[in-house]
């Protein structure tokens, strides 16, 4: 993973996260107790969300700003690569926002960005904005348009060419500036509807 895919893939896709979402339907039965501090429990909320959906209890799950930022701040803590922090989440405009800090020093193949690397600098607080959509049954895409380096956000050549240069390429005839996901099979369709992430499952109905 390099720079933005630390934060987009690292999120996304690392071992343990998809490992947690395909074990909730092992789950049946198991009570999620709530923290007594606000946010954690706005991160266990989010969780118990996805459980239900694992079970087949709902076919869809809606998680609002508030407790996607709190299931990565709080759920799935360290789970990001070491040189990715503060991960933050929400939304905007129907649109999913990450944002954190990024030692870009530590990256794995930053030195093959060349000039792009030296205008982020070591670290960096990097944002990336775009939007949430299913491509399959199992996977997710998410269309990256716009990464902000600090304040500015980087021309859409430059985005295109930093994002070419950490995918290696485009992926199953998508754009450059799509990073495609894997979820849990059973989960049909990802989206942002009004400001909440919502998740649909073809579970339902058949436990």
């Amino acid at each position: 993973m390099l720079l933005v895919a630390g934060m987009v893939v690292g999120w996304f896709a690392r071992d343990e996260i998809r490992g947690f979402l395909a074990r909730v339907t092992d789950r049946a039965g198991e009570k999620v107790e709530l923290a007594a501090s606000p946010v954690p429990s706005l991160a266990q909320r989010a969780e118990a969300k996805i459980v239900a959906l694992g079970q087949g209890e709902v076919d869809e799950a809606a998680l609002t700003a508030e407790e996607l930022d709190a299931w990565i701040r709080y759920g799935l803590k360290g789970f990001f690569p070491e040189y990715v922090t503060d991960v933050q989440a929400d939304i905007e405009d129907e649109r999913l926002v990450l944002a954190g800090r990024v030692a870009t020093e530590q990256v794995p193949g930053i030195e093959r960005l060349g000039p792009v690397a030296a205008l982020i600098g070591d670290t960096a607080s990097v944002a990336v904005r775009g939007r949430l959509d299913g491509l399959r049954p199992g996977c997710g895409v998410y269309y990256i348009d716009i990464v902000q380096v600090g304040l500015v956000p980087l021309p859409e050549p430059v985005r295109d060419q930093l994002l070419a240069e950490l995918k290696r390429g485009a992926e199953d005839d998508l754009p450059i500036n799509a990073v495609p996901f894997e979820l849990p099979g059973f989960v049909i369709d990802v989206g942002v509807r009004g400001a909440q992430v919502v998740l649909r499952s073809s579970l339902q109905g058949r436990r």
